[in-house]
């Protein structure tokens, strides 16, 4: 079925120094200043809500203003001309002025100073184009289970001898120009140029591009001659057709008229095709586009054929495909990026192809851990910002090592502290001792960070870290703007209670009951009961435990006689308490929780409160 289009385009082009700098189609209103902080350097065309806005001058221009001028079509064929400036008038040739503030309506064309640059709009005849589509809409990449249906109708075509005769030569040509197309690598400089130049050889045209359509914008990307290279920035496409593709996603082609009116025979082009590439959601994101022009040696040629449009179409399926390809491939990155900012690379492969089932909100059973550094604001004031921030980079970098190394998920950094956790996504029955395996594994590596640190910073480098188990939500606990997996719950506030609490009892390393009592955990760690506390915000009492690496001899005997006390203590035999901890303090003076122990056993004589054998911690 063939169509019409009437009126005109309108364009408005930039120049400096009588050089051209940039053309854009004027469809709306559109503001023309210098670029605003957050805007992509000039001459980037923005479609905003409604109206448009073309940057022509970087930050330092200050002689444009961010919003010097503003025109806008009228239907009377009139251009509205305002001025933004505050303090600049617009100058137009013959020295004609709209003063700052001040608007007018205009013939057209018409060209204003704007600094050193003259804006000029102006308008072009709308082709009176009698466009014909092919029967067969164009398909989308993977929505044909025959291939293409440019493929199918080009061999039907072929077979059926009608519109012209195909020789053999013709047809291999056409075949291995497709196949080079559809081999090439969509990522590489190349891919699009190169289907621009089949085209053009293909279908024995005089102009092919590649036009791509993003933001409501076409930008040309490629375009292809055959009497030498054009500037593509100088090259402009029949509004006409690509509205017509834009609008129908359909491969149209141009039926000659040889009418007077036929502003295409004025352009000198003969005749005009255009395929659309498609997204998979069947979007136009591009367009094939092709021009056969009379003012060639051997005078008029044949018109485009419906059998050209299908090769054109073929070819525009073909980088389709290719697009569709590299999006997919682009998603693909960008989410194993995003998993594996969490977790490790194994577990981020597994995710991509079963994400939306793991990663889904549900109850778990799980380890949290908690990780600080000790002194953090107080060194990091002394030694300042820049070498601070490489100093915690370096520090939650190796704690970050130690999570991966034991199929932890990183959950997160806050300041100089990590959370980390076991259990989820995938379900783990030794996630508690894993949580232990990593927290040892952390306090292994602050030997090397003081080899490197010690000296630089002024003193040692120490870490806090809290573990508690327990049941727990875990999911996304981000946001639509950024993506945490992470758990909810008061099994991760205990987690993090308990590593304050390390400055309370006086050990580096404090795990919870649960944690303690774990499969895996239990009589496999070397653990030392320390006391039963209350911690803030939280109703319910928990055991806590020290973890240590070895369990020497000498160790097990500060267990035993430490714990003998504690259970002389939480039975309220105060005497008893105090005389097993003096004998500990005698071998031992420089243990932190025996002297802690020995404080509360004090208080408790010293006070006539009511004993109470639970420890409530002030602080978090």
């Amino acid at each position: 079925m063939a169509e019409q289009a009437h009126s005109a385009d309108l364009f408005v082009r930039i120049f400096q120094d009588r050089r051209p700098l940039a053309t854009v189609p004027l469809s709306r209103g559109t503001e023309i200043g210098r670029r605003q902080p957050g805007e992509p350097e000039p001459f980037a065309h923005l479609t905003l809500a409604g109206y448009d806005r073309l940057v022509i001058a970087d930050l330092p221009d200050t002689v444009i203003s961010r919003k010097h001028m503003f025109v806008e079509p009228c239907e009377d064929g009139m251009l509205r001309v305002a001025n933004g400036s505050s303090k600049n008038s617009l100058i137009f040739q013959g020295g004609f002025r709209i003063g700052p503030g001040e608007e007018r309506t205009l013939e057209l064309p018409i060209a204003c100073e704007l600094g050193n640059k003259v804006v000029q709009v102006y308008a072009t005849p709308r082709e009176v184009l009698h466009l014909q589509t092919l029967a067969q809409a164009t398909c989308a990449p993977g929505q044909s289970t025959r291939g293409t249906a440019a493929a199918m109708g080009l061999v039907q075509s072929l077979a059926s001898g009608d519109k012209a005769r195909v020789d053999e030569v013709d047809l291999l040509n056409w075949l291995q120009a497709s196949v080079d197309v559809f081999q090439s690598a969509v990522a590489s400089a190349d891919f699009l140029p190169k289907a621009a130049r089949a085209t053009l050889q293909l279908v024995d045209l005089d102009t092919a591009a590649v036009l791509l359509h993003q933001r409501g914008n076409w930008t040309t990307v490629s375009v292809q001659a055959s009497q030498g290279e054009i500037d593509p920035a100088e090259w402009h496409a029949s509004q006409t057709m690509l509205r017509r593709v834009l609008e129908q996603r359909r491969t149209f082609f141009h039926l000659p008229s040889h009418g007077p009116q036929d502003a295409a025979s004025l352009l000198r082009v003969q005749s005009l095709v255009a395929s659309p590439f498609l997204d998979r959601d069947g979007n136009v994101i591009g367009v094939l586009y092709g021009e056969r022009r009379i003012d060639t040696a051997g005078g008029n040629r044949p018109p485009i054929r419906e059998l050209d449009a299908k090769l054109v179409e073929l070819l525009a399926y073909g980088v389709s495909s290719g697009l569709a390809r590299l999006e997919q491939e682009r998603q693909l990155i960008a989410e194993r990026v995003r998993f594996e900012q969490f977790f490790t690379p194994e577990l981020a492969r597994l995710l991509q192809t079963r994400g939306e089932e793991m990663l889904a909100a549900k109850d778990a059973s799980i380890s949290v851990l908690f990780c600080d550094i000790k002194g953090f604001s107080r060194i990091s004031a002394a030694c300042g910002a820049v070498l601070a921030i490489e100093w915690v980079c370096d520090v939650l970098s190796e704690m970050s090592d130690c999570v991966a190394e034991s199929q932890g998920v990183l959950v997160d950094y806050s300041g100089d502290a990590l959370e980390a956790l076991w259990g989820a996504p995938l379900a783990s029955a030794d996630h508690a001792a894993l949580a232990c395996q990593t927290a040892l594994r952390m306090r292994q590596r602050l030997p090397a960070l003081n080899q490197r640190w010690s000296a630089r910073i002024g003193e040692p480098t120490d870490i806090a870290i809290g573990i508690h188990s327990g049941r727990a939500q875990v999911g996304n606990i981000g946001s639509r703007r950024k993506y945490k997996y992470g758990a909810l719950g008061t099994t991760v506030n205990l987690a993090s209670r308990l590593q304050g609490a390390t400055k309370f009892i006086g050990a580096s390393l404090l795990v919870s009951g649960s944690t303690a009592t774990a499969e895996g955990v239990a009589g496999k760690f070397a653990l030392r009961r320390l006391c039963t506390i209350r911690a803030v915000n939280i109703h319910e009492t928990v055991d806590v435990y020290a973890l240590q690496a070895e369990s020497t001899s000498e160790w097990q005997d500060l267990r035993q006689r430490y714990e003998s006390a504690l259970k002389s203590f939480e039975l309220g035999d105060l005497p008893a308490a105090d005389a097993a901890l003096r004998a500990a303090l005698q071998r031992w003076p420089d243990d932190l929780p025996s002297l802690r122990l020995a404080e509360r056993i004090a208080q408790a004589r010293a006070t006539a409160t009511p004993f109470d054998p639970v420890w409530t911690l002030e602080g978090k």
